[in-house]
Parts: C-alpha cells; sequence; structure tokens
C-alpha cells in the first residue's frame, strides 16, 4: 500500500473523481456545538453509496479565520480551471 492521504487526495482530484466538502457537526456536553470541514470520497459498494473521508481539514470556525482561503488558494495551483478571486469592496458596491 505505502500511499499517503496526500496521495490519493493528488490523484482522486487528477483523475476528476468524485469527490466533495462535507460538514459534520457534533454537539458538547454543554450544549455547544462544533463543526469539522472534510474532504470526502463518495462511491457505491455493492448498490450502496460509501463515503471515505480523504481529509480532515479541521474545525470550520478556525478554518473561516483565514486557514480555508489558504488551504484554497494552494489547491487553485493545480487547477485546469481559472479561478477569479472576488474582492468583498466590489461586492459591497455592486449590492
Amino acid at each position: 500500500m505505502g500511499e499517503t492521504i496526500l496521495d490519493l487526495f493528488q490523484y482522486k482530484l487528477y483523475n476528476l473523481h468524485a469527490m466533495f466538502v462535507r460538514t459534520k457537526t457534533f454537539k458538547n456536553k454543554n450544549g455547544t456545538t462544533r463543526t469539522y470541514l472534510y474532504i470526502v470520497d463518495g462511491r457505491r459498494v455493492n448498490g450502496k453509496v460509501r463515503q471515505r473521508i480523504i481529509a480532515n481539514l479541521g474545525r470550520l470556525e478556525k478554518l473561516q479565520e483565514g486557514d480555508l482561503d489558504r488551504i484554497i488558494e494552494g489547491l487553485m495551483k493545480y487547477s485546469k480551471r481559472k479561478w477569479i478571486e472576488v474582492d468583498e469592496q466590489s461586492d459591497e458596491a455592486k449590492g
């Protein structure tokens, strides 16, 4: 075997395999919640959909503080599509 999660992730992205981002929310004992962001591979096994977590990106709240943008920017380098960065100020001016 010898494959790392990064190897699997890069292979799947290169081959345009069905992957998506999923959130999962957990409830703490005190009633608060925490939400995690995952990259998931979905496939059919014996006629049933099975999801395999490829990567746990971490807590959504923490990622939204700036790490998520850094991850997305890093992935954009490998995309065959051209992505346009939208400036928040220009969005507000349009609205």
